[in-house]
């Protein structure tokens, strides 16, 4: 669809397009506008500061148009930003009822760019490709094609996403246990292996007691899935194999994670309740001196150390980035994006205006623009010791509401700004999990769409849990398994290994 056709569109018929009856046919098309860089390969200077309508969400009290941090990123970016600031929580009821009016504003942050809707408005034209735009851009340039790839629609960039970290998960293990047993850190999965049976069978707190296990998962088996199946060399999520997009669990490296899994369960050496507890429930059992590894987000894993050293002052946990495999080391990704931006095709009417919009993220992206936007303002806000930021202790109102903002609205990864002086246990989950940046491993699908998928998704999931839940309990054998796996491919799988395989061939041309 061309960018004349849609200016043209009533809001009737974007609504329309958003349920699904204008969804084919309405590609980017050769000759439309959005898929051409600009001549120059540079977005031009401006000297007027250029006006940007921005729908984004807000926790707490909006900012004030006159808000200190606002008027210096307008200063810094050369622009007058109007906001329409909706509460986080009802802010995707908000942006639905925006996208089917047809009435949109310039730019909109979106937290569901995968729901049906937001994918039919993509393919109508509502939005600007603007993937051959960021090259243009010395900080948007730079953004992580993984990253990037993962939020594509068709192969093409049409959100600008909010960079997080992508591949937080680290191994948090009882370093006083592994003292006072005279074990040594695990440098390999047979070590995990004979940790995890020391803490079962060894008495690690030296209580006298047989109450301690050492490996803990809960029934999503999360760890299974995102890190010990990667660091047997599978993917994340799904890979390739046999020139098909196939779910990681037909990989055979995730087979021998199952098997892992299975050990551990048998020998005891792993909780015998993991399919009847939640994700809460797993970190207690850390907290609490009743299992001494697990695989975990950073944020959790550092909640172990403080709130477990309040019950026992001799708690002590050493972290790792991971274990080599195969493979080597590896890490799994989540994405690496927290929603993002759209930009409208009927409100941004040239290429002109839309090079001057994407300008303005480029030089929020800056460690100066970061900064002001996490951190806030200089001497009001934090203080410089050597090349650290120290945050206020207390904040104003005014600040408080400004940060908040403003954190939302970046898109380039928190980390661009100054450097935030932290606690010693922070920094060094931090590290690690900016390690783990480097050897993420994505998932092949991540952006593909699947008709069968969205359709069937919960009841062919039932259908592989139930298999691995009951492999890892020695309730069926590894033919058992192969058969449940059978029958998920038989109740649908196959049809979305052939879509996944069908989307990707397509996006790859």
């Amino acid at each position: 669809m061309n960018t004349f056709t849609f200016k043209h569109i009533t809001a009737t018929a974007i609504a329309a397009a958003l349920t699904g009856t204008l969804l084919a046919g309405c590609g980017t098309g050769a000759d439309n506008v959005g898929s051409k860089p600009a001549e120059g390969g540079k977005a031009a200077a401006v000297s007027t500061p250029t006006t940007i309508k921005i729908m984004a969400q807000v926790t707490g009290d909006p900012p004030k148009d006159d808000n200190p941090i606002k008027l210096e990123i307008e200063k810094l970016t050369n622009t007058k930003l109007d906001f329409t600031w909706v509460p986080a929580t009802a802010y995707n009821d908000k942006f639905n009822a925006t996208l089917a009016s047809g009435e949109l504003p310039q730019v909109m942050l979106t937290n569901t760019g995968r729901a049906p809707n937001v994918i039919n408005a993509v393919r109508a034209g509502a939005f600007w490709e603007i993937g051959p735009y960021l090259k243009q851009f010395p900080n948007l340039s730079k953004l992580n094609p993984n990253v990037l790839n993962g939020v594509s629609y068709d192969g093409k960039i049409y959100l600008l996403p909010r960079f997080r970290d992508s591949a937080r998960h680290i191994i948090a293990y009882r370093k006083d246990w592994m003292k006072n047993l005279g074990l040594q850190e695990p440098k390999t999965l047979d070590d995990l292996y004979n940790m995890a049976k020391a803490f079962t069978d060894q008495d690690p707190d030296k209580n006298g007691k047989n109450d301690t296990v050492g490996y803990t998962e809960y029934s999503a088996l999360d760890a299974l899935t995102r890190d010990i199946s990667i660091y047997y060399g599978g993917p994340m999520s799904n890979g390739i194999m046999n020139d098909q997009v196939v779910p990681n669990f037909l990989t055979p490296e995730y087979l021998e994670g199952l098997k892992f899994y299975r050990k551990l369960y048998a020998d005891k050496a792993m909780n015998q309740d993991f399919a009847l507890l939640n994700g809460p429930q797993q970190t207690e059992m850390m907290v609490k001196g009743k299992a001494g590894i697990i695989i975990a987000v950073d944020s959790t894993v550092k909640l172990i150390q403080k709130d477990g050293a309040k019950l026992d002052p001799k708690l002590e946990i050493g972290y790792l980035q991971g274990l080599p495999g195969p493979k080597g080391l590896r890490a799994s990704s989540t994405g690496g994006a927290l929603g993002g931006y759209f930009f409208s095709k009927s409100t941004i009417k040239t290429e002109a205006e839309l090079l001057k919009i994407l300008d303005f993220f480029d030089k929020l992206s800056t460690p100066e623009g970061m900064t002001l936007a996490y951190r806030g303002i200089k001497d009001t806000d934090y203080k410089m010791e050597g090349q650290k930021v120290v945050q206020n202790e207390t904040l104003s109102d005014v600040s408080k509401a400004g940060i908040n903002a403003f954190s939302q609205l970046a898109v380039a990864h928190a980390n661009v700004g100054l450097p935030l002086k932290q606690e010693p246990l922070d920094e060094l989950v931090g590290n690690l999990v900016a390690a783990n940046e480097k050897i993420a491993v994505y998932d092949v699908a991540s952006s593909l769409i699947s008709a069968t998928k969205s359709e069937k998704g919960p009841e062919l999931d039932k259908i592989k849990n139930d298999a691995q839940v009951k492999f890892i309990m020695g309730q069926i054998d590894e033919a058992g398994y192969n058969k449940a796996i059978e029958n998920w491919r038989k109740a649908g799988g196959d049809k979305i290994i052939a879509e996944f395989t069908a989307e990707y061939k397509k996006a790859a041309k």
